[in-house]
């Protein structure tokens, strides 16, 4: 019996002394591991904030400069696609 609580004192203390350890390891050695959080990015390359148009067809926004823009009906429209250029060109010539 007098064994099981030797072992048993040796395992806590062994455990605290490794607790003690690690801490005085991190306090001391902060330079030596990497940064947890991730670096901001670069400030030379900022990302170009670039304006969405609605097509009004599928009601997606898209990016101006990815947008198919078109004249319908005397107005200039943006489409996210040639088929939904067409189909608005269609409902057009339809409603005349």
């Amino acid at each position: 019996m007098r064994a099981i609580v030797f072992f048993v004192q040796l395992v806590f203390w062994l455990f605290v002394a490794r607790l003690v350890i690690r801490t005085l390891a991190r306090l001391f050695v902060v330079g030596a591991r990497p940064a947890a959080r991730p670096a901001a990015p670069p400030a030379a390359s900022p990302r170009q904030i670039e304006d969405l148009v609605l097509d009004r067809v599928c009601r997606t926004y898209v990016p101006r400069s990815r947008a198919i823009a078109a004249r319908v009906a005397g107005v200039e429209e943006h489409f996210c696609s040639e088929g939904c250029r067409d189909k608005a060109k269609a409902e057009v010539a339809r409603a005349s």
